[in-house]
C-alpha cells in the first residue's frame, strides 16, 4: 500500500510549481464539516518541479512550503490529499464538495466556489499562482479513477461574508 500511495503521489501533482510565496510554517489543521476532513497541514518542498506529497494516505494534506498562506491577501494556497479506493483517504470525499460548502485552515474561511475534474497529465503550475483573489485550491486523485483529479477552488471568506450569500453591492 505505502508503495502505490507514493506513485500515486508522484501522479498528483506531476506539475511545475512556480510561484514566489512567503514562506510560512503550515497552519495546524484543514477542516471541511461536509466532507468530515480534519487533517494536519505538512509543508513539503519542491523535488523536481514536483510537490513532494508524503505517503499519509489518511489525516494528512500537503502544502508547498515555499507557497502563500492560506490567509494571506492575494494569491492560492494549494493543499494536496491522497483519495483512495479502499476508501480511507483524506480526500476521497472532495468530489461530494458543492458551491457554498466551508473549509477553514490557518484561522480563516472559505466557500467553495467551484469543483472540477481535471486529467492526471493536466499541468496544475498555475494553480500556486500569488497574484489574484485570495483562494485555496484542494487537490486530490479522483478515488474512483486515478487517471482524473478532483480540483476544488474555495474563496476566502472576510470578517463580515456569510457562506453561500451574495455580496450586494454599498448603497448609495
Amino acid at each position: 500500500m505505502r508503495r502505490t500511495a507514493l506513485a500515486v503521489a508522484a501522479i498528483l501533482l506531476a506539475s511545475p510549481v512556480v510561484g514566489q510565496g512567503t514562506a510560512q510554517a503550515a497552519p495546524d489543521r484543514l477542516r471541511i464539516p461536509r466532507t468530515g476532513t480534519d487533517a494536519r497541514v505538512v509543508a513539503v518542498p519542491s523535488r523536481h518541479n514536483t510537490l513532494a506529497v508524503g505517503d499519509q494516505v489518511r489525516g494528512t494534506v500537503y502544502t508547498w512550503s515555499q507557497g502563500d498562506p492560506p490567509c494571506d491577501p492575494s494569491g492560492s494556497t494549494v493543499y494536496a490529499g491522497h483519495a483512495w479506493r479502499a476508501g480511507n483517504g483524506v480526500a476521497d470525499r472532495w468530489g461530494r464538495l458543492r458551491r457554498g460548502d466551508r473549509v477553514s485552515v490557518g484561522g480563516c474561511r472559505f466557500e467553495v466556489v467551484r469543483r472540477e475534474y481535471w486529467a492526471a497529465t493536466r499541468r496544475m503550475g498555475a494553480l500556486y499562482s500569488v497574484s489574484g483573489p485570495p483562494r485555496i485550491v484542494l487537490v486530490a486523485c479522483k478515488a474512483d479513477d486515478y487517471s482524473r483529479r478532483t480540483v476544488v477552488f474555495a474563496r476566502k471568506l472576510g470578517p463580515g461574508d456569510q457562506p453561500g450569500r451574495r455580496l450586494s453591492p454599498p448603497a448609495p
